[in-house]
């Protein structure tokens, strides 16, 4: 199982008992999925979420909208635009930029049970 969506649904799914333990098992997976790396420079030191769109501007608290960042990469992104930021950094590559946006791309529910239209026989 990747991460949820968000700790609420941590919660939804009875995985843990406290909103605190679901927030940590939603960042521990976040982590995981990124290698225990920053998904900026790859470190592997000091390790934080870094929300892409910033709260500060609207951006949600959910899974597509964070990624693993170690401290120095999220201090310095701040609330700026991440690509903006991204672009002027040393340590950019195109591949991992792609990754990000990747990550960034809601997954598709392929479980979710498809009605068929109904006929109405009644004539």
């Amino acid at each position: 199982m990747g991460p949820l969506h968000s700790p609420k649904e941590y919660l939804f799914n009875l995985c843990t008992t406290s909103s605190g333990d679901a927030k940590r098992i939603w960042r521990k997976d976040i982590k995981e999925s990124w290698n225990h790396k920053c998904a900026y420079c790859e470190s592997e030191d000091n390790l934080t979420i870094d929300h892409i769109l910033p709260q500060s501007k609207g951006g949600l608290d959910t899974t597509t909208n964070v990624v693993c960042s170690c401290h120095s990469c999220n201090q310095s992104k701040g609330h700026t635009p991440w690509e903006q930021w991204y672009y002027n950094q040393d340590f950019f590559t195109e591949a991992k930029r792609d990754a990000i946006v990747k990550w960034m791309k809601p997954e598709e529910n392929s479980n979710l049970y498809k009605y068929r239209p109904r006929r109405n026989n009644a004539s």
